[in-house]
């Protein structure tokens, strides 16, 4: 499993980690280029190119991070690579854990690079960005445990929609023929039926005679408190969205170990 990781991460760290740093150089010049000398220079045409550079490779950091993901999953289990990466003495759930790991540990760093990058072009810069975040925390300790919370939703709802794509992918292949395509196919119709499933589930729940669940809940959360209710919610809604990227895994892992054609 570490050997795995440890190819995934070098695959894809040597295309993705060049371009995050140049986004944070970028913002540094773009910085750098913000006094009243530099943007009067030939009408301000070089602070608009670098702003327009900076925009473009902004946009490439998120586009990039994605494809090399989807690509290493395709090309790696489902192309040609897949006749090699099977051979190897590791589980079928260990190939998908390791490019799900990795996959979201770049989607972490594309998000801390840009974020570092914007600060970079604030006002005050990295210090009083970092500042602000301190200030945030030791004001109210209640501050820390939300972030952390909400981060770990976001870790969770990214690492789902990978599975989900990983799933898209994976069907598709089943296909005799274009298959690519009918990975997109079922990205939608997959995206549809979900919707719809969630749209049911939100109109049974609200017609289901749950008088006495409500109430119950009502007077569990007024016992609790306002601070740790929301603390619950946040813990509830990380598992609800646990849930079905279970499901994703274990049919993404179906299909690997059971209906996988690479031919």
């Amino acid at each position: 499993m570490l050997k795995l990781l440890k190819y995934e991460w070098k695959a894809c760290a040597r295309i993705c980690l060049p371009m995050y740093a140049a986004v944070l150089l970028l913002a540094a010049v773009n910085r750098l280029t913000m006094t009243e000398q530099v943007q009067n220079l030939l009408h301000g045409i070089p602070t608009v190119l670098l702003g327009l550079l900076y925009f473009a490779v902004m946009v490439a950091v998120f586009v990039v991070t994605a494809v090399i993901q989807i690509q290493r999953f395709y090309k790696n289990l489902l192309g040609d690579e897949g006749y090699l990466m099977f051979t190897l003495p590791v589980t079928v759930s260990q190939h998908i854990w390791s490019k799900l790991i990795v996959a979201v540990v770049m989607d972490v760093i594309s998000v801390i690079a840009a974020l570092l990058s914007i600060a970079i072009l604030g006002a005050g810069g990295v210090g009083e960005f970092f500042a602000g975040l301190w200030n945030m925390f030791v004001s109210d300790a209640n501050n820390l445990f939300y972030t952390i919370e909400m981060v770990l939703w976001l870790l969770v709802s990214g690492a789902v929609f990978t599975l989900f794509i990983y799933l898209c992918i994976a069907l598709g292949h089943l296909a005799k023929k274009h298959r690519v395509l009918m990975a997109v196919v079922w990205y939608f119709v997959l995206s549809t039926v979900l919707q719809f499933l969630f749209m049911f589930f939100v109109m049974g729940v609200g017609i289901l005679p749950l008088d006495g669940f409500w109430v119950a809940l009502e007077n569990f959360l007024r016992g609790i408190g306002p601070v740790a209710s929301i603390h619950v919610g946040m813990i509830l809604l990380c598992i609800g969205t646990a849930v079905p990227g279970a499901v994703f895994f274990l049919a993404i892992r179906h299909i690997l170990k059971n209906r996988l054609n690479l031919e």
